[in-house]
C-alpha cells in the first residue's frame, strides 16, 4: 500500500548545501525524505537520483512510477502513457529507457 501525507518543512543547512547541485525542489525532497524516513523517493534528475543513493534513500523516477502502475492495472498501456509523457510533458526519455520499461510489463512499442 501507498502512502502519501503532507508535511510542513523547515528550510535548513543541508537544502541550502544540496541547493549547490540541485535545484531546491529536488534538495528538498531529499532532505524531507531523509528526515522522514521515506521508503522512497520520486525523483528524475540524474544527479538528485544519484545523491538521494549515496545517502542511503532508494529512488523511484517516473517511468518506474509507470511501471508500477501498469503492473498495478492502474495504466492499461504504458506505451501511450510514455508518449504522452514526452510530447506533452516535455520529458526526454532515451529509446533504450523506453524500450527496457515495455520489456518490464510486456508491451511492445507502440
Amino acid at each position: 500500500m501507498v502512502s502519501v501525507r503532507l508535511i510542513g518543512f523547515p528550510f535548513s543547512n543541508v537544502v541550502l548545501l544540496l541547493s549547490s547541485d540541485l535545484d531546491a525542489g529536488e534538495a528538498e525532497a531529499i532532505v524531507l525524505a531523509r528526515q522522514e524516513q521515506a521508503d522512497m523517493v520520486l525523483l528524475d534528475e540524474k544527479e538528485a537520483r544519484r545523491i538521494a543513493r549515496r545517502l542511503g534513500i532508494r529512488v523511484l523516477g517516473t517511468v518506474g512510477l509507470l511501471i508500477w502502475a501498469r503492473r498495478k492495472g492502474l495504466i492499461s498501456n504504458l506505451s501511450a502513457e510514455l508518449k504522452l509523457l514526452q510530447e506533452q510533458g516535455g520529458f526526454r526519455l532515451s529509446k533504450e529507457l523506453c524500450l527496457e520499461a515495455l520489456r518490464q510489463v510486456g508491451e511492445a512499442l507502440g
